[in-house]
C-alpha cells in the first residue's frame, strides 16, 4: 500500500510538471493520458468485499507499472487508473500498446466489472483549450468531466 502511494505521488508530480510544459509548448510535447475506469466505486467492493477489492486494485497498480515501459507512469484514484504515455507520433500507437497490456493482464478476475477506457492526447487538448489546467488534480478532473468531448478514443471492455 505504501508503494501505491509512492507511485501515485510520482505520477502526480510528473503530471503537474507536464501541465506547466504543455501550457507553454503544447506543439512540441507528445504525451497521452489513458484512463481505465473499473466500474463505479462500489462494484468491485460488492463483488469481492472491500478489503479484497482494495488489495486487487493495489496489486493491479503495480502490475500495470511493470507491464509498461519505464517512461510510462501509472497512478490510481479510487477505481480509476491513469497511465501517462510519452510517445512519438510516427512510431507509437498508444491504443495497440494499451490493448496488449490489458489483454495480457494477470488480473483476469477483475474482468467481472465493465471497464471504460479513454485515451487523451494532451497536446491536442492544450492547443484547443481556452482555459488550460495548470495542475494534475485540475487536469484529471477536467478530463473526467469532459471525457466525451476530449478523448480521442473511448471504448468499453465488458464484464465476463
Amino acid at each position: 500500500m505504501i508503494s501505491d502511494i509512492q507511485l501515485c505521488s510520482r505520477f502526480i508530480d510528473t503530471l503537474d510538471w507536464i501541465c506547466q510544459v504543455l501550457i507553454r509548448h503544447s506543439d512540441d510535447f507528445n504525451v497521452a493520458l489513458v484512463r481505465i475506469a473499473y466500474g463505479d466505486d462500489n462494484s468491485l467492493g460488492e463483488a469481492y468485499g472491500a478489503p479484497e477489492a482494495l488489495r486487487q486494485l493495489s496489486s493491479l497498480t503495480h502490475d500495470l507499472q511493470r507491464s509498461f515501459r519505464r517512461s510510462d507512469l501509472v497512478g490510481r484514484e479510487g477505481t480509476d487508473f491513469w497511465i501517462l504515455f510519452p510517445y512519438t507520433r510516427v512510431t507509437d500507437n498508444v491504443y495497440d500498446k494499451l490493448m496488449d497490456v490489458i489483454q495480457g493482464s494477470a488480473h483476469a478476475n477483475l474482468n467481472i466489472v465493465e471497464r471504460e477506457i479513454a485515451i487523451f492526447e494532451l497536446p491536442v487538448i492544450y492547443t484547443k483549450a481556452m482555459v488550460k489546467p495548470d495542475s494534475a488534480p485540475s487536469l484529471l478532473k477536467h478530463l473526467k468531466v469532459n471525457q466525451a468531448e476530449l478523448a480521442s478514443h473511448v471504448f468499453r471492455l465488458a464484464n465476463i
